[in-house]
């Protein structure tokens, strides 16, 4: 096959590389797409399981049931973290709401 694709012309070892290249591309996309797709898949029943599990755990009410004010983050804010890193502080902290 090798010696086949050398005794080509120019003009058909250029059209043999990019149709080879778009078919190589074509498969890394859509093994890339799949894979980003189970990604995201994964992590939608990962949502999904949360949200009927919350469901399930909580007691029925008649009247609705206020909603909690979202927490509030403690520790250094983002702008201190910034300024520690670059001041070469090692030491920051990144906490979770």
């Amino acid at each position: 096959m090798l010696e086949e694709l050398q005794s080509l012309s120019e003009a058909k070892k250029k059209q043999v590389i990019i149709i080879a290249t778009i078919i190589i591309m074509i498969i890394v996309i859509g093994a890339w797409a799949a894979y980003f797709n189970s990604v995201i898949q994964g992590t939608a029943e990962q949502v999904a399981d949360q949200a009927s599990s919350t469901t399930q755990a909580a007691a029925p009410s008649v009247a609705a049931a206020p909603t909690p004010a979202p927490a509030q983050a403690s520790g250094p804010s983002l702008w201190q973290n910034i300024e520690n890193f670059f001041k070469g502080s090692s030491n920051y902290t990144i906490q979770p709401q």
